[in-house]
Formats: structure tokens, C-alpha cells, sequence
């Protein structure tokens, strides 16, 4: 199934649990293509379980075209399940991508979010320009959305240049704008990132991000990050440890470790832990730095079936005081209310 098309509904699930608690999601997707048409497309759902019965609280259909020899569309549409346990269009997300020379591409997105009673309104639109050398890409984006009197003014920017530095090795800085009170472009940050393969097995991605000192305003790095990329066979590991700045120097702010397993049939296996410092020490003077601890769980399977539906089940955890790995609960009452709040445009 193509992944990208259910990446709203998986997002929309992680918000879900995040916000109601909930013990276990299941993503249902399907997928059909015409090759000789140029079309293709796939349909997604959640599919949260209470206990006691099944809500599927979003269902995403999706449909992509080839419009000509150098343009795309994608179309898809997300439907949002009220409390009488019927649907209605919520979020209509139209994006056109075109090649306007070699290596160059400009795609233009449009979500249009629709009330209850049919009434939409473009709640984001974004532009992108990706232009690819032999030497590297420049990658810009604008997002505009709308303001008090529906007008869409611009959002943010985000302007990144990659370039290569060597086989196997890129550099990127990616700086990112926000909007002030005037209308004026303001950097909000700065992360320059660099990638190292380490044979074929490893990859290794360091980056800083620097922020804007409001006292001097200079750039300041406030915050570091290290990701190793492993393959080990049918089973690759991304460990991810992030640095912020203490009392005694930089510190480990955060971990994260994901362990995937492909088995034979193309089924994956997916284990996420995230560590955290504890909300509080019981150190005191000059000996306060504190070890980052496990906090939370996520484990994912992800089949795909004879049918070519594909099945992503999703649990989470949390680390109790008694240092068990148990899981969230889900309240019914919550999933009575409906999730279109819950869910984030994309």
C-alpha cells in the first residue's frame, strides 16, 4: 500500500491516543492501480477498539493521476464520523505537482476543511519549489492560511540547501521563518544537518538546531541531535538522542529507540521507546543532572493481506511506577464525542 497516502490517518491516530487514551488502533488501507490510465488509488481507516466494540472515527480515500507528461494530481478526500455513527467530508486536500524543467518541480497543495452542514472553507494552502543538481537540492516552501476575515496570509517558510560533501555524505541547512505581528518574515530557527553512510549497514545523521537569543539577538544552538541508522539483516534500529544545554554543559534531554523487523511475508514489526528525564531528582547542588528514563512504548505491526489490504495494528504504553510496561485505557464515553477536533490539518 502506498504509505504516504494514509500518513493523515496515522497521524490523526497518534493524536487520538495521545489525547483519549486509547489502547489500540488499527489502520485498514487498500490499494488499486490502472498503470495504463496513469491513476492509482488507495482507501485507509482507523479502526479504535474500546473493549467492547470497534469506532472508526476517520476514513481517508485517496487518488492520484497523471495529468500529462510532467504534471500530478493527487486528490483525496477525509470523511469524519459523528456521534449517530455517520460520516461527512471534512478535509478535501488537492495537490499538483509539475516538472518545469529538468530536475526543477513546483507543487502547489489546497485543503479545504467543511463543517458539518457542507460549508468549506481553504484552511492551508502551500507552495513548494524542489530544484535537484548533480551537486545537491534547494527545497522552498511556503504555507499560507487564513486569517480573521478568511484572506490567506502567509504562515511560515522553510528554506533548505543540501548539498553533497562526498560519497555517501550530504550537509543541509534548513532555516525556518514564521510571520509577526507586522507581516514581516522572522527566523524562528536554524538546523544544519549532516549525513555519513558508515558502509552499507550504517547510517549516521548529527544536527544542531540554533535559535534566536532575544537578549543579543544572535543565533544560539539550544538544542543537538544524534541518529544512528542500522540494518542487521531483516532488522533495522534508529536510535535518536537529543542534547539540550544544563547547568554542567549539554545534557541528554530525550532518547528514542525504534526497532523494526521485516519477516518473510512482508509484514513489519515496529518497537518504539522513548526516554525522558524524570519530572523530578532527588539531587541537589551542583549534582543535578538526571538520566533519561523509559516513559513510553509504541508498538506497531503492519500485515498485508491476500486482498491487498494492508493491517497496521497500534498499541501504546506507559511506564508505570513499578518500572511495567502497561498499557492505555480507553474510555468509550471519549469516543463517543467524535475526533475531528483531534486532528491536526495537514
Amino acid at each position: 500500500m502506498n504509505m504516504p497516502a494514509i500518513s493523515l490517518i496515522c497521524g490523526a491516530a497518534t493524536l487520538a491516543v495521545a489525547l483519549s487514551a486509547s489502547a489500540q488502533v488499527v489502520i485498514r488501507g487498500t490499494e488499486t492501480s490502472n498503470q495504463s490510465a496513469g491513476t492509482a488509488a488507495s482507501s485507509s481507516a482507523i479502526t479504535i477498539n474500546t473493549g467492547d466494540r470497534d469506532v472508526v472515527p476517520l476514513i481517508k480515500d485517496t487518488k492520484d493521476a497523471k495529468v500529462d507528461a510532467t504534471t500530478e494530481r493527487t486528490e483525496s478526500v477525509t470523511r469524519a464520523r459523528l456521534n449517530d455513527g455517520s460520516y461527512f467530508d471534512w478535509l478535501h486536500t488537492s495537490t499538483v505537482t509539475k516538472e518545469v524543467s529538468p530536475g526543477t518541480t513546483v507543487s502547489s497543495t489546497d485543503v479545504v476543511e467543511k463543517d458539518r452542514q457542507g460549508q468549506g472553507r481553504v484552511s492551508q494552502h502551500t507552495d513548494a519549489t524542489v530544484n535537484k543538481t548533480a551537486t545537491g537540492d534547494v527545497r522552498e516552501t511556503k504555507a499560507y492560511t487564513p486569517n480573521s476575515s478568511g484572506q490567506l496570509m502567509l504562515k511560515d517558510a522553510v528554506d533548505a540547501n543540501t548539498v553533497k560533501t562526498g560519497p555517501g555524505a550530504t550537509e543541509t541547512t534548513r532555516v525556518e521563518k514564521g510571520v509577526d505581528a507586522n507581516g514581516n518574515l522572522v527566523l524562528k530557527q536554524q538546523v544544519e544537518e549532516t549525513t555519513v553512510d558508515h558502509g552499507p549497514n550504517e547510517k549516521v545523521v548529527t544536527s544542531q538546531t540554533k535559535t534566536v537569543d532575544h537578549l543579543n539577538g544572535q543565533l544560539a544552538v539550544t538544542a543537538q541531535e544524534t541518529t544512528s541508522i542500522t540494518t542487521q539483516g531483516s532488522t533495522k534500529q534508529t536510535d535518536s538522542v537529543v542534547r539540550s544545554p544544563g547547568v554542567n554543559g549539554w545534557q541528554v534531554s530525550g532518547r528514542t529507540t525504534t526497532t523494526e523487523t521485516t519477516a518473510p511475508d512482508g509484514s513489519v514489526t515496529r518497537e518504539t521507546i522513548e526516554q525522558k528525564p524524570l519530572a523530578y531528582t532527588s539531587k541537589t547542588g551542583d549534582d543535578v543532572t538526571a538520566p533519561v528514563v523509559p516513559t513510553r512504548k509504541v508498538v506497531e505491526t503492519e500485515v498485508r493481506k491476500p486482498d491487498g489490504t494492508v493491517v497496521i495494528q497500534r498499541d501504546v504504553f506507559q511506564h508505570d511506577v513499578n518500572g511495567d510496561w502497561t498499557p492505555q485505557s480507553f474510555s468509550t464515553k471519549e469516543a463517543d464525542k467524535g475526533y475531528v477536533a483531534s486532528v491536526p490539518v495537514p
